[in-house]
């Protein structure tokens, strides 16, 4: 059964013919199974994440899928700092830090949409102030921004990230989806999501403005800002049945 409905599947491969100019790589770190699973290895999302990556690749000539093993295919995945799987990566020759953990499904399958065309295009969705601003930072930033298919809030973090990431190459941004990786909710104390994770110093929940992320990501990388007021907010509930992180 395909992932992508047939209507969603029209209206994509429409939208990608006029907008996708540039080709871009789709990565994904998965894994062989041959039948077997090895106790510690297990990944339950894989097989599906690799069948909606293969759907969408088929749908625009300018896509181009590699599916990769995680553990066989090691210096590549230290090579695109892959932790765990399933991983995409999506790449151009200027970009390659921008990744999902977990299979993006529900909202976070507008968000992937949204990063191909970015990519391609190769025109930021930032504002002036805030590509300058990221263009101060000169050493590494890691951004995690956990989320859940169901989470109305998360796309508009996890795209800034993401935006973040093509803007500036000293940036990892990485969107982890809660319900795979228990171990990093558990990490990290996710209990309402968005949530987002820079350099394991600075922490929010909720939505933000552009502005208010871009500071949050300077404060973390120790670049000092001008002092202003913080714009307020919009934390997102705690999560529900809906959006519990679960082991």
């Amino acid at each position: 059964m395909a992932l992508i409905s047939e209507k969603d599947a029209q209206t994509l491969k429409d939208r990608f013919k006029r907008e996708l100019k540039k080709d871009v790589n789709i990565w994904l770190f998965s894994q062989k199974t041959l039948g077997l699973t090895i106790p510690g290895r297990e990944c339950a999302h894989c097989e599906d994440t690799e069948h909606l990556m293969e759907e969408l690749a088929a749908l625009s000539p300018k896509l181009h899928l590699e599916v990769k093993d995680f553990y066989t295919d090691t210096e590549e995945a230290a090579e695109a700092g892959v932790e765990r799987i399933p991983a995409t990566v999506f790449s151009t020759d200027a970009v390659t830090n921008v990744k999902f953990y977990g299979i993006p499904m529900g909202y976070e399958f507008g968000t992937m949409i949204e990063d191909l065309v970015t990519l391609s295009r190769g025109v930021s969705p930032l504002s002036l102030a805030s590509r300058k601003k990221l263009k101060q930072l000169k050493d590494s930033v890691h951004i995690q921004v956990f989320v859940t298919p169901t989470c109305v809030y998360c796309p508009q973090v996890a795209r800034l990230a993401h935006a973040f990431a093509m803007e500036n190459p000293n940036i990892v941004a990485d969107v982890v989806e809660v319900q795979e990786f228990p171990m990093l909710v558990q990490r990290y104390m996710v209990s309402g999501v968005p949530k987002t994770v820079i350099n394991n110093s600075v922490q929010f929940v909720g939505a933000v403005s552009e502005e208010a992320f871009v500071d949050k990501v300077l404060e973390a990388a120790g670049v000092s800002i001008e002092e202003q007021e913080a714009p307020a907010l919009s934390v997102a509930p705690e999560l529900g049945p809906s959006t519990r992180a679960t082991g």
